[in-house]
């Protein structure tokens, strides 16, 4: 079940005082806090205090933003990008990231976004806290609030059966029942959703419907990753790593990290998972399915067979990663820093 919502007219308003603030031109913005990126014909990185940064495989510059909100997550298509963030707000840019504008905006919502994808090259999703789920069917020029029951767990769907007939008392409920919505994947045409409280699930007709894996484990999810061979790889909080099928079975990949897992990139061929505390492991896609564990290492934990730690002199937390002057870059929480791999 789809529910939709009008934006409230007070949205005009609140968009304009969002373009009234512009972002500070940072002197060190590469070495600040930056939290994704995308690469189409360019380069976009976005983070804190409403910093983007725009550019080629070998330079990147700050563009002049509207918003000094943080800014958690970014992608595009041809030349139009959209980046979204904390107080509800939507950035868009018809010009390849040179110029951007505060689409949509809404501090009383109290809500971050926390991902956008863009389905095709109209279609666009924008998800985050608390269920914040937004639909643009005109690449991000406007939004349509909705709510997908489907995404909650089955307790919670029968704990709202047994209001329903109380509307009042359900609509306010429902209203704070969703999970954070956390991360967007795609893949042809499979659509992945990846949340709190063991939220995987996937849609087959653009978000508009959904269905979620069922297993056990009620931790974070923060990043899904179809394979070439249909399974799902999902990766979350302290290190947990699972590969799922339409089948409902799944396989615990034992990764010896202790921290989450944030994100899962494709670099150069290369299959990377990132985490907090500079953690990078890489993948061998063909050893997934093995219930092979390496040996023991110093804290006396087998990793699994597929995965390998890369060591590197990264400390903080990486969200993404892409290559940059033929140099394979972090986007992490202290800037751009690039990951060399110790021998």
């Amino acid at each position: 079940m789809i529910i939709k919502f009008v934006l409230p007219l007070c949205f005009l308003f609140l968009t304009a005082s969002a373009q009234s603030e512009q972002s500070y031109q940072a002197p060190l913005v590469k070495e600040s806090m930056l939290l994704d990126v995308t690469q189409s014909n360019i380069t976009v990185v976005v983070g804190e205090r409403g910093h983007i940064l725009v550019g080629d495989a070998q330079t990147l510059s700050q563009a002049q933003v509207p918003t000094t909100v943080t800014l958690t997550a970014v992608d595009g298509i041809g030349s139009t990008y959209i980046a979204v963030g904390h107080d509800a707000t939507i950035l868009r840019s018809t010009d390849s990231g040179e110029s951007w504008n505060v689409v949509f905006s809404d501090i009383e919502l109290d809500r971050p976004f926390l991902d956008v994808l863009f389905v095709n090259e109209s279609e666009v999703l924008a998800v985050g806290g608390y269920g914040l789920f937004f639909r643009s069917s005109d690449a991000g020029q406007t939004w349509t609030a909705e709510q997908h029951v489907s995404l909650l767990s089955p307790d919670d769907i029968d704990y709202l059966d047994s209001i329903k007939d109380d509307e009042d008392f359900y609509n306010e409920e429902l209203n704070f029942i969703f999970p954070h919505f956390n991360r967007l994947s795609q893949k042809g045409g499979n659509l992945y959703i990846a949340g709190e409280a063991g939220l995987v699930a996937k849609s087959q007709d653009k978000g508009k419907s959904w269905k979620r894996f069922e297993l056990d484990y009620f931790g974070s999810f923060f990043d899904t990753l179809e394979l070439d061979t249909g399974s799902l790889l999902a990766v979350g909080l302290r290190g947990n790593m699972f590969v799922l099928n339409d089948e409902q079975e799944s396989i615990a990949l034992a990764s010896c990290a202790t921290t989450s897992l944030n994100a899962i990139v494709n670099v150069n061929d290369l299959l990377l998972v990132l985490g907090n505390n500079g953690v990078v492991l890489s993948v061998d896609k063909a050893l997934l399915n093995s219930e092979n564990v390496k040996v023991p290492n110093d804290e006396n934990c087998s990793i699994h067979a597929s995965l390998t730690q890369i060591e590197t002199d990264i400390s903080s937390a990486i969200t993404g990663a892409f290559m940059q002057n033929e140099t394979l870059t972090a986007v992490s929480a202290n800037g751009l820093q690039s990951i060399k791999l110790v021998k």
